[in-house]
C-alpha cells in the first residue's frame, strides 16, 4: 500500500483519494460533533466508489443506526449487517456491486469471542469458558472495550474481506486508552509473565496445583484468604488453560498496535467550531503525533456560513420583505425588519468566529493534511440519501453547494 499524500493546496478531493487508497480509516473526536454520522458518510462514499466497505462503531451510543436509517433490531452486535446492496432502492442504485456492511461492538460478547478465537482446542475452550475465574474476569474485560475492539479490528482486517474498514471510536476522553490498548496489553504480558506461565506443567507432567505450592505459595496464600481456599483449583485451572494462550494474546496485541501505525491506516479527527472542540482537536493531534500515528486531516462539522451580502443588498432585501408584508396587511413590519437585521448581524458575527476556528485548524493540520468543512445542516441525518449528500460534501467539497 502506497503512502497517502493529500495536499490541500493541489488536491481538490483529498478525502476521496484517501478513501480509495486506505485500508483502515479511524475516525476520532469528542462527543456531539457528528463523528459517527461522518464515519457512516465516509463509509457510504467509499462503497459507492466501488470499495467493499465495513463501518464499525465502538461508540456505546447507537447513532450509527440513526445515520444509516436503521432500527435497533436491524443491527445485531458483532455481526456485519449488509446495508448495500440490500438498501440500494433508497439510493436508486441498480448495481449489485456496491457493498457496504455495518457492525456494532458489544464489548462483553466481543471479549468472549476473542478468547474463543485464541483457543482453537474445543476441550480447552470448554474448560476456560466454564471456569469460574474466567467468568468473573469476563465482565471486567468487557467493561474495557478498547482491547476487544482492536482485536476484532485486527481479525476483520486480517481476513481480507473488506477493501476498507471505517472505525468510529469512543469519544475523545477515551482516545488515549483506545490508541494505546494494544501496546499496553503487550507490555503487560512481558517476558517475566510469559516465563511464569511457561513453568506451568502440561497435562500428565505434574499436578497443576503443585506449581503454585512450589513457586507461588505466597501469592496463592493471599488469593486463598481473599477468595477462599475452595477457589484455588479454579485459579490453577485458569492459569493452566492460558499457558499457551498468553503468547498468542501478546502477539495479537502487537499486531493490533502495528495495524494502527501501518501505512495503510489513516486517522481523521472530527471536530466542530468552538473553544472546547478546538481544544479537543489540539489534544487529539498532539496524542497522534506523540504516538507516531498517521494523521490525515480534520473534518470540521457544523460550520455556520452566512452569505456575503453588501449593505445595499441587505437593505434592498429588507425593503422587499417590507413591501410584501405591508401589502398583505401585516402589522409591526418595521419592528420585524429590525429584528431580522439584528439576527443577521449576530449570525454574521458567529460565522466570522467559525471561519477563524477553521483557519486555526488548517494551520494546525499543516502541509500535506486536509481540513474539510461541512456547513451547519438544517436537521440531523436519518436516511441514506441524506448520508450520501454528506459524503458528497466530504469527498467533493469544491462541487458541494
Amino acid at each position: 500500500m502506497n503512502t497517502v499524500r493529500t495536499d490541500p493546496g493541489t488536491n481538490p478531493q483529498p478525502v476521496a483519494d484517501l478513501l480509495m487508497t486506505t485500508e483502515l480509516l479511524v475516525c476520532i473526536g469528542s462527543g456531539g460533533v457528528g463523528k459517527t454520522t461522518t464515519s457512516a458518510a465516509l463509509a457510504l462514499a467509499a462503497a459507492l466508489a466501488g470499495r467493499k466497505t465495513l463501518v464499525l462503531t465502538i461508540d456505546p451510543a447507537r447513532r450509527l443506526l440513526q445515520a444509516l436509517g436503521l432500527h435497533r433490531e436491524d443491527l445485531p452486535a458483532n455481526t456485519p449487517l449488509e446495508v448495500l446492496p440490500r438498501m440500494n432502492a433508497e439510493l436508486a442504485i441498480e448495481s449489485q456491486q456496491v457493498h457496504l456492511d455495518a457492525m456494532m461492538l458489544d464489548p462483553a460478547l466481543g471479549a468472549s469471542q476473542m478468547v474463543e478465537r485464541l483457543l482453537p482446542d474445543p476441550s480447552l475452550r470448554a474448560e476456560v469458558l466454564g471456569n469460574r475465574v474466567y467468568q468473573a474476569l469476563l465482565p471486567a474485560l468487557g467493561a474495557s472495550p478498547d482491547l476487544v475492539a482492536l482485536e476484532l479490528l485486527a481479525e476483520l482486517h486480517g481476513r481480507g474481506t473488506y477493501d476498507l474498514i471505517v472505525l468510529d471510536t469512543p469519544p475523545a476522553h477515551n482516545t488515549m486508552d483506545f490508541l494505546q490498548a494494544g501496546q499496553t496489553f503487550a507490555n503487560f504480558i512481558n517476558e517475566r509473565v510469559l516465563k511464569w506461565f511457561s513453568r506451568i506443567p502440561k497435562r500428565g507432567e505434574a499436578n497443576k496445583k503443585s506449581i503454585f505450592r512450589r513457586s507461588t505459595s505466597v501469592a496463592m496464600s493471599v488469593l486463598g484468604r481473599l477468595f477462599g481456599a475452595e477457589i484455588l483449583p479454579d485459579i490453577a485451572e485458569f492459569f493452566y488453560s492460558f499457558r499457551d494462550v498468553m503468547p498468542l494474546m501478546r502477539e495479537r496485541s502487537r499486531q493490533t498496535d502495528a495495524l494502527m501505525r501501518s501505512q495503510s491506516t489513516r486517522f481523521i479527527a472530527i471536530t466542530a467550531p468552538g473553544a472546547t472542540s478546538a481544544r479537543e482537536a489540539r489534544h487529539l493531534l498532539s496524542l497522534l503525533t506523540a504516538e507516531g500515528l498517521p494523521f490525515a486531516g480534520f473534518v470540521v462539522n457544523r460550520v455556520l456560513q452566512v452569505s456575503d451580502h453588501s449593505p445595499q443588498q441587505l437593505e434592498d432585501g429588507l425593503r422587499q420583505i417590507e413591501s410584501t408584508l405591508s401589502a398583505d396587511g401585516v402589522h409591526g413590519v418595521e419592528a420585524l425588519l429590525t429584528g431580522l437585521d439584528v439576527a443577521y448581524q449576530r449570525l454574521a458575527h458567529l460565522a466570522v468566529a467559525d471561519a477563524g476556528q477553521v483557519d486555526m485548524l488548517r494551520g494546525l493540520a499543516g502541509e500535506g493534511r486536509f481540513c474539510v468543512v461541512v456547513p451547519q445542516l438544517e436537521h440531523d441525518i436519518h436516511k441514506l440519501p441524506e448520508l450520501m449528500a454528506l459524503g458528497n460534501r466530504l469527498t467533493r467539497p469544491s462541487q458541494a453547494s
